[in-house]
């Protein structure tokens, strides 16, 4: 007879398990689907896990489908879903078939491959808005380095004061796993990465006028910081979808909302504006605007850590014509 564990507490138990067992950002993108999950239980009275039904589980799939979210974003949901069923079966809390009755959607090319990504006119508006009124702020010096290197957000933190030479321009990433700043990739993600004249002056008067001058909790010095040490991916995260918002640069909505009342105006809700985007589309952009400047992919694959066939996959953005413009200079060639 299995025992009545609450949806909840079968939750906490699997993430207090789970943490010590798999990366963290792993670990990290298992909570916010069986959170959603824990309230669907809670709103249709489903007391014990126990209980749970095949058609439970369907009701939960149409539950976050009709929340309009991507059909990729849907299969990783319901793969966390699973793998948290996969372990309420070796916990004794369900009934062993229960896991394969989540069914995962079938994704098509389009559903794989993102198309989310900030356009040029938005980039240069924000960039122009910072000079003008936010000049060399941490939202500035991180925005500016995100689109103008392309890396990751994980790579963004983990850079410390003293990784950036000023003098050479650029900037030294090391993979520091034990001391809370892995690189995606590992040790192969270890790598220098040149920035121009711009984005440089940018990290100097960054560093002299406005970075909080503080240790994080393993002694190191961020470049990026908050009064409490060094800033959070969630932190980071927070201000692209701010700063994203085009009311925040234009003080105009083009969804017609009246900005006063509207919850994307407030910070801490950034991201339900609907024009707002996280980190990564900027990454896909910038990469992007390294190809249409005619960067040799072995190049680009060196400067963003990414292999070439995900850069052709998922990161390269640019549309039939501007591939046939760029391949236009090689005719002569021929």
């Amino acid at each position: 007879m299995t025992p009545n564990i609450t949806p909840q507490q079968a939750v906490d138990d699997f993430n207090s398990e789970r943490k010590g067992e798999v990366a963290h950002s792993t670990w990290r993108n298992y909570q916010y689907p069986l959170n959603q999950f824990i309230e669907f239980c809670n709103d249709k009275e489903i007391e014990y896990v126990n209980e749970l039904s095949g058609y439970d589980l369907k009701q939960f799939k149409l539950h976050r489908k009709d929340s309009g979210i991507k059909t990729v974003t849907l299969k990783n949901n319901l793969s966390s879903l699973r793998v948290f069923l996969n372990w309420c079966v070796q916990a004794g809390l369900v009934e062993p078939e229960l896991p394969e009755m989540v069914q995962l959607p079938k994704l098509t090319e389009g559903d794989v491959v993102s198309d989310d990504m900030i356009e040029l006119d938005m980039v240069e508006d924000i960039l122009d808005y910072f000079y003008k009124f936010e000049y060399a702020k941490r939202q500035h010096a991180m925005f500016q380095l995100l689109w103008h290197t392309g890396i990751r957000m994980g790579t963004l933190r983990a850079i410390d004061e003293g990784d950036y030479y000023s003098r050479g321009q650029f900037i030294e990433l090391h993979h520091r796993p034990k001391t809370g700043t892995p690189l995606k990739n590992g040790n192969k993600a270890e790598r220098q990465i040149q920035i121009d004249d711009d984005t440089a002056t940018v990290i100097d008067d960054y560093i002299e006028v406005h970075r909080e001058v503080v240790t994080d909790d393993h002694g190191r010095e961020p470049l990026f910081t908050t009064p409490y040490g060094r800033v959070s991916q969630n932190r980071i995260r927070k201000e692209v979808y701010k700063v994203t918002r085009p009311c925040h640069i234009s003080n105009e909505c083009p969804h017609d909302r009246d900005i006063a009342t509207c919850e994307g105006n407030m910070s801490k809700q950034a991201s339900r504006c609907p024009s707002s985007i996280s980190p990564h589309p900027i990454r896909r952009a910038a990469i992007t605007y390294h190809l249409n400047r005619d960067w040799p992919k072995d190049k680009l694959s060196e400067r963003a850590n990414v292999s070439r066939e995900v850069l052709d996959r998922h990161y390269d953005a640019r549309t039939k014509e501007e591939r046939r413009i760029n391949r236009k200079q090689y005719l002569n060639n021929l």
